[in-house]
């Protein structure tokens, strides 16, 4: 979280610019493919946090929308984010409601199910092409 590269999109109460809401830290970085010659240019997504009282009213939506646009403007090849398998809500959350998918590096995606299934993680992914 402290390091030099890391960026935040931090949201405050309208009314009250110290009641903070919730944040979004992510960095722009250069991450794997299955071709090991090439290098995808992601903003990648660290942490997403948001206060109890601020979930479900789209602030995690909107703030992850943000994001993309941040690597639209940037030129990005994609969006990128860990989530953990146990955390079924947040994968919904981010394939059902943001349009994400597994990303071709992820457990799931490139490796045998006898494999995969020791992992606790996907990595999910959003084109910003």
């Amino acid at each position: 979280m402290l390091a030099p590269q890391a960026r935040y999109l931090i949201a405050r109460s309208a009314t009250d610019p110290a009641d903070l809401k919730g944040f979004l830290l992510f960095q722009m970085i250069q991450e794997e493919t299955m071709d090991d010659d090439i290098m995808a240019n992601c903003a990648y997504c660290f942490e997403i946090q948001l206060m109890e009282s601020a979930r479900n009213r789209g602030l995690g939506e909107y703030l992850m929308d943000l994001l993309y646009q941040i690597g639209k403007h940037w030129k990005m090849d994609k969006v990128m984010l860990t989530v953990f398998k146990v955390n079924k809500g947040a994968f919904r959350f981010y394939t059902k409601k943001l349009g994400f998918e597994l990303d071709e590096i992820s457990p799931s995606a490139c490796l045998p199910h006898y494999k995969a299934r020791l992992f606790d993680y996907e990595l999910l992914s959003k084109s910003c092409k």
